[in-house]
């Protein structure tokens, strides 16, 4: 019988670390977000200070939603890349 010993731990790909990771200053990283999976959101809003109706932009998932889902990111981190 051969048993065969790591020397290292396993550690876990933490978002935090990955250089695909952005976090709003005022929020903080505990809500931060993950650039590989952005969402179009579009308002229908009518904007009082300039009048005009309705805005595009592009916002990102949170990265807790995309380490629960396996064919995003799952929960080893399949797309973690290091921080350079």
């Amino acid at each position: 019988m051969i048993c065969y010993y790591t020397t290292h731990a396993i550690k876990p790909n933490f978002c935090m670390n990955c250089k695909h990771f952005r976090y709003d200053f005022f929020s903080g990283k505990q809500f931060g977000k993950c650039v590989l999976f952005p969402k179009k959101v579009e308002e229908n809003k009518y904007y009082l200070v300039n009048g005009f109706k309705g805005h595009k932009h592009t916002d990102y998932n949170f990265c807790s939603i995309a380490r629960n889902y396996n064919d995003m990111c799952g929960t080893e981190g399949k797309l973690f890349e290091k921080k350079q």
